[in-house]
């Protein structure tokens, strides 16, 4: 016993701790349907779900709430909690009757949009393209007519007079989940308002002067905790923080959340904030992937919980990533197809990609590792090649990531294995060693001994023999751009 408290303080003591995280903690996805929740998957891939509580249907009609349509959501909710899922509301789209009224002109780059408000929910919408002489043009359909219809519920710009009334949504439906039997605990406001997105035609500091502050003002005075309305990857991290700067923004924020960008911009807007009087700020990612890489869930889930757990992570929601979406129809003309973590009831590449990873990490409380050495090297929680490690109840986890170009260097040049040595370790202290294909394939290792630690010679490519097929995948190579090394300590 004493052997076995000796060599978890010897391996486990220069690990950079954090609270008591698990991989369900940080793992959320995005519009999981009641139906999803009888599926065994809530219990290992995600421990959060997002929603959309849309103002327009809340209140369609200024002053009266359509009770109907908040108890379904409200009801949703529930059920999500029964079940152990964590619930993150989306509020946001405002109804027509609130936004602006007369004409409103919203012009972005060579783009042009004229709205003119017919009355209730419903405006006239046209549209129109900057020529190469500085004139606009009307813009055409694909038969060749110009874009001139009614639409409902755009989303522009709150009319002034009706900012309180937006308030006053939030208040309601805040109020209403703070309360038991929810008493949920985060609220973001709007979702990817950007003047290119398509979510909000508008300018960002009107958004966040007339939008976010309001709404983030009577969230706090409530109790409750804000989460910005994810930034989409159509802007630029840089400007968002100059936009929250300018808008003197960033107290508002118990987290900043964007969309689908790089891993590193999570590290850049953390620094900002932190620089702006915000330090211990939580960021999330609220939608990632939405895409057919099937490799994407290897290559940055990994790295994002490394950098956080390396990151002064003292509050367990501090980061988080949310997959997008849950599930799709298994209909190729289906939205979404191949791109969820479900066609149907079955899981896709990224499914299994993600029930991979969160099987290894299972419900272990997760810390750092770095003890580890590599050959070629490896740099950890870097942009491009790359290793990050974790330690978890008696078990080390090492997953590996290489770019295209070293992968193709490293066939030409012949390199078959990868090196990975840890330090302090002895041979007869491993139970096991195994590598892990980003879908589950596994292959024993052998454990070699060295004067100062044990090694590993960890194969570069899947076995043909055992590698994973689905419909949605076409692997080209028998070398992917990840894979994990496990080992299991007695």
């Amino acid at each position: 016993m004493f052997h076995r408290i000796f060599l978890f303080a010897f391996l486990f003591g220069s690990t950079l701790l954090a609270p008591a995280v698990t991989f369900r903690d940080f793992s959320g996805v995005c519009q999981g349907g009641d139906g999803s929740l009888k599926l065994p998957y809530w219990d290992t891939l995600a421990g959060w779900n997002r929603i959309d509580i849309a103002w327009n249907a809340a209140e369609p009609v200024e002053g009266q709430y359509n009770e109907a349509y908040l108890k379904k959501v409200y009801s949703s909710i529930r059920k999500n909690l029964d079940r152990g899922v964590k619930m993150l509301p989306m509020l946001g789209y405002a109804p027509g009757w609130a936004s602006r009224d007369g004409e409103y002109v919203f012009t972005c780059g060579d783009s042009r949009k004229v709205y003119n408000k017919l009355g209730g929910n419903e405006y006239r919408l046209r549209e129109f393209k900057k020529e190469k002489n500085g004139g606009w043009v009307p813009r055409t359909d694909k038969a060749g007519n110009p874009i001139d219809k009614t639409v409902r519920n755009p989303r522009i710009p709150l009319a002034p007079e009706n900012i309180a009334k937006w308030q006053a949504f939030i208040r309601r439906v805040v109020s209403d989940l703070r309360a038991e039997p929810y008493r949920l605990e985060y609220f973001q406001i709007w979702n990817e308002a950007h003047p290119k997105s398509g979510f909000y035609d508008g300018e960002m500091q009107e958004y966040l002067k007339n939008i976010h502050l309001p709404a983030a003002a009577a969230i706090r005075d409530l109790g409750g905790k804000v989460v910005y309305g994810g930034y989409p990857c159509c802007g630029a991290v840089d400007a968002l923080a100059r936009d929250l700067t300018k808008a003197k923004a960033w107290d508002s924020l118990d987290v900043i959340d964007i969309h689908y960008f790089p891993e590193w911009c999570m590290d850049y807007l953390r620094r900002k904030a932190a620089e702006n009087g915000n330090p211990g700020i939580g960021v999330w990612q609220t939608e990632i992937v939405f895409h057919r890489n099937y490799y994407a869930v290897a290559q940055i889930y990994p790295n994002v919980l490394y950098r956080g757990l390396t990151h002064n992570w003292k509050n367990i929601d501090r980061y988080k990533l949310f997959f997008f979406a849950f599930g799709s129809p298994d209909d190729p003309k289906a939205y979404g197809y191949g791109k969820c973590l479900l066609a149907g009831t079955t899981l896709t590449p990224h499914g299994k990609a993600l029930e991979t990873l969160a099987d290894i990490f299972g419900s272990e409380e997760l810390a750092a590792y770095d003890r580890i050495v590599s050959i070629p090297k490896l740099d950890f929680a870097n942009k491009g090649d790359r290793i990050s490690g974790f330690r978890f109840g008696n078990k080390i986890l090492v997953a590996v990531n290489f770019d295209a170009k070293t992968r193709e260097n490293q066939e030409k040049e012949g390199l078959e294995v990868l090196k990975l040595t840890f330090p302090g370790l002895k041979t007869e202290q491993v139970n096991s060693a195994v590598r892990i294909g980003v879908f589950g394939e596994r292959r024993d290792l052998a454990v070699q001994t060295l004067p100062d630690g044990v090694t590993l010679e960890v194969p570069l490519a899947e076995e043909e023999s055992n590698r994973y097929s689905d419909k949605f995948l076409n692997e080209k190579s028998l070398r992917r751009p990840a894979f994990y090394t496990l080992l299991e300590l007695k």
